[in-house]
């Protein structure tokens, strides 16, 4: 599916990321305790190394709740499914 992904910083230094099927307003998101973590996820929906180590580098030096969005990519529904993104507004689309 095509969605959007947004990351931010929680204010107890969790990273959080939002998936957002393009065309709506709302999605699934997920707190990961370390950036790590975080990392390996975005790896998985297929972003390249460099921009995600750019803009969880930028996530951390931002105020907590600020958003960071990712460019629009396309996300198998299995990669997301089997990361646990799922939410009922996917399905309704």
């Amino acid at each position: 599916m095509q969605a959007e992904v947004f990351i931010t910083q929680t204010e107890g230094g969790f990273v959080e990321i939002s998936v957002v099927k393009s065309g709506l307003s709302s999605g699934a998101a997920h707190k990961y305790e370390t950036v790590e973590k975080a990392k390996a996820v975005l790896l998985a929906f297929g972003f390249d190394s460099a921009l995600v180590d750019r803009q969880l580098r930028s996530v951390l030096e931002t105020p907590p709740h600020a958003l960071l969005r990712l460019p629009v990519a396309e996300i198998p529904d299995d990669v997301l499914t089997s990361l646990g993104f799922t939410a009922a507004a996917f399905t309704a689309a």
